[in-house]
């Protein structure tokens, strides 16, 4: 879940001296067009904010939030939330690079340790609505009311979807719903990232995986938050609607962007 920024500090003059000088920089330089985004994080300038992340945010968020919540975080999580959160349009980015923002890297680490000490506390608390309260369909589905949910699922999702994607996503979804016609949803997940033809049009396997779970649902209980039964059930049905759905669209654009920096030449943890 992206952190909600918190409302900045009041404005101040900038110096030479200003520790938070070089991190508001580095942040200023972040592209505000997604379909640049992803591959700005393999650039110079991306290397260089990653490393600053690195290097001075990701230990102190990680401590925070197992001071807040007593479980452990990886600091490689870290990164892989901060490439989420900035990810265009960025309320988050906006704020840390604002000079009315006194202290960047504070208001940074505070952002983040809020977002990541939420998500562990309610992970398994995300309220239900009333469809996903419904059982999924187990009457025989017509061929033509298949592929109106298929264009469905194609529309919500194409906006989560890089842009070099979007001419090949009509197919991954079509090979992931014949998978699942079969009825074997606890194997799709890693039949489909390890997928030759699949990986051949340019997803890569966490952007494979990451469409099914939003396509079919996460495991154990497939049907709770998937949009494909979510449009079978209701063909005029709208996901972010539902608390549950409009997570996991959430969800999977953040994955996609943070398999898009990972292509780039970023390592992310997590």
């Amino acid at each position: 879940m992206p952190p909600e920024p918190s409302r900045p500090t009041s404005r101040r003059t900038e110096s030479p001296s200003d520790p938070g000088a070089t991190l508001r920089r580095l942040v200023a330089a972040v592209p505000s067009d997604p379909r640049e985004y992803g591959a700005w994080w393999g650039g110079a300038s991306g290397r260089a904010l990653a490393a600053r992340i690195e290097a001075e945010v990701a230990a102190p968020v990680a401590r925070g939030v197992r001071a807040r919540t007593g479980r452990f975080v990886d600091p490689g999580v870290v990164l892989g939330l901060v490439v989420e959160s900035f990810a265009p349009p960025s309320q988050l980015v906006r704020a840390v690079r604002s000079p009315s923002t006194q202290d960047p890297g504070a208001y940074l680490g505070r952002s983040l340790v809020n977002a990541l000490s939420r998500e562990i506390g309610t992970e398994s608390e995300v309220e239900l609505d009333a469809v996903s309260r419904r059982p999924a369909p187990r009457r025989r589905i017509a061929p033509v009311e298949l592929a109106t949910a298929v264009g469905a699922v194609h529309r919500a999702l194409r906006p989560g979807t890089p842009a070099r994607l979007h001419g090949s996503l009509a197919r991954v979804l079509e090979r992931v719903v014949d998978r699942a016609q079969d009825g074997s949803l606890s194997r799709l997940h890693t039949r489909t990232a390890l997928d030759e033809g699949l990986l051949g049009l340019g997803w890569s396997r966490e952007q494979l995986r990451a469409l099914v779970n939003v396509v079919i649902g996460a495991r154990p209980d497939h049907a709770r938050a998937s949009l494909l039964v979510g449009f079978l059930i209701h063909e005029e049905w709208l996901p972010r609607a539902s608390p549950v759905h409009r997570a996991a669209l959430d969800a999977y654009a953040r994955r996609m962007a943070r398999a898009e920096a990972a292509t780039a030449g970023i390592r992310l943890a997590g």
